[in-house]
């Protein structure tokens, strides 16, 4: 009788980060523009223009930045200008309503 040997298997698995990063450039995209006309309503019409271009850019550049190696650092910076603005307008509105 003859042993047949298996030999073990293996197991390769990829990390793909790409497809993550798209779904997190559409929703910053998605932040942003909601933002933007925000800003347009409490009259800051520069800071809504310039955020809809920033969208705009991040949305046609999104496959570049997904696979590109400095794609996290755009990712983080575009985090931290959701975070700045949003404080801005949050701030701003309460003043709004308390005056």
């Amino acid at each position: 009788m003859k042993v047949r040997q298996t030999r073990p298997r293996i197991v390769t698995t990829t990390y793909d980060p790409v497809p993550k990063r798209l779904l997190v450039i559409s929703r910053y995209v998605e932040n942003i523009r909601r933002l933007a006309r925000l800003a347009d309503r409490m009259g800051h019409c520069e800071l809504g223009t310039a955020m809809m271009e920033v969208a705009g850019c991040m949305e046609r550049m999104s496959n570049d930045i997904a696979v590109s190696a400095t794609g996290a650092v755009i990712l983080r910076r575009a985090a931290r200008l959701v975070g700045t603005v949003e404080g801005l307008l949050e701030r701003q509105a309460k003043l709004s309503v308390l005056h």
